[in-house]
């Protein structure tokens, strides 16, 4: 969090300084009264909230990609008790959470590649998007921070991704799986939510550029594409758990099945003994098999993603306050 802070809150004091001694709030300010609530789609005011939008993205993507991947060696670690390894081989297996340098590369150049395409997805496009020349002093800080910003965005995702296969793997290291006390699996939910609140953060801080006009199109493509990737980043780290609890569960109804077919030939032998409501206990005993989730969710889980999802909500909200209160201290 304070390495995202620190490189956000530097960026925006240097933009703060240099529109300062360019003398852009002169320019700013002539246009008309700045108003928290206009929707522009040119001139300084646009490309001053872009900047700012920018630069609070190039310090979260930094602080989000290392708390995943220490997210997943904490998890690791977190689930010793459950986990059939010892100490140091949990601490060995925290270890070999790590990214490849192939694959960092890969993800890097993609985002690298695809940054040259933003400009022209936002209306009005300008002739020559790529060319220094034809850059306001606003417009070179997105310029220069955008190729940074896809390659970190990439990154995360990848992550994310590389992060959540190998927690759902290691849960075919579980000891044991208790159908009636999901709680030691808690570790691997928490995994997920953190994983996705870390995606909607982000989508929350681009979320902030609708308080300009032209941005639909890139904000329909940024959020669906950060929805997806924020269910997967869910279910990807429980989905081995998923599969542990539904062989537990087949593993328990076969045997309860099994008592009960032995119970039914008892029933047909009246010269059998048999223990009285045995029967009763056993078929209520498969009932509470068979509800027993196959995925390790509780209504907190369902409860925290709807909040989740809100958060973009309230960071445009949170956007126009701000904007507001700096109006008010530039009039």
């Amino acid at each position: 969090m304070w390495l995202g802070i620190g490189i956000s809150g530097s960026l925006i004091a240097i933009l703060f300084a240099t529109e300062t001694a360019l003398g852009r709030w002169d320019a700013l300010l002539a246009e008309g009264e700045f108003d928290a609530l206009a929707r522009v789609s040119s001139g300084v005011l646009r490309d001053v909230r872009l900047a700012i939008v920018h630069c609070l993205v190039i310090g979260y993507l930094p602080a989000a990609f290392l708390h995943v991947v220490r997210s997943g060696r904490r998890t690791v670690l977190m689930l010793q008790d459950a986990l059939d390894c010892t100490r140091d081989e949990c601490e060995t297996l925290a270890a070999s959470i790590r990214l490849s340098p192939r694959g960092l590369m890969i993800t890097g150049l993609i985002g690298f590649a695809l940054a040259f395409t933003a400009p022209y997805m936002v209306p009005p496009v300008p002739p020559t998007p790529w060319s220094p020349s034809a850059w306001s002093p606003e417009v070179a800080w997105h310029r220069i921070l955008e190729p940074a910003i896809f390659v970190w965005q990439f990154w995360l995702v990848y992550a994310v991704v590389t992060v959540s296969v190998r927690m759902s793997r290691i849960a075919k290291k579980l000891s044991h799986i208790d159908l009636l006390d999901h709680a030691p699996l808690a570790p691997f939910t928490r995994l997920g939510l953190t994983n996705a609140l870390l995606l909607i953060g982000l989508l929350s801080i681009w979320s902030l550029m609708m308080l300009e006009t032209g941005f639909e199109q890139i904000m329909i493509l940024i959020g669906g594409t950060t929805l997806v990737v924020t269910a997967l980043a869910l279910l990807s780290p429980v989905r081995g758990v998923h599969k542990r609890i539904l062989q537990a569960k087949e593993a328990e109804l076969g045997w309860v099945n099994g008592e009960i077919s032995k119970q039914r030939s008892a029933f047909q032998n009246p010269g059998a003994s048999r223990r009285s409501g045995e029967m009763a206990d056993l078929v209520a005993y498969r009932s509470l098999v068979e509800s027993v989730p196959e995925w390790p969710f509780t209504t907190s889980t369902y409860t925290r993603l709807i909040l989740y999802a809100l958060i973009p909500l309230v960071s445009w909200g949170f956007g126009m306050v701000a904007e507001e209160i700096v109006g008010r201290a530039l009039s």
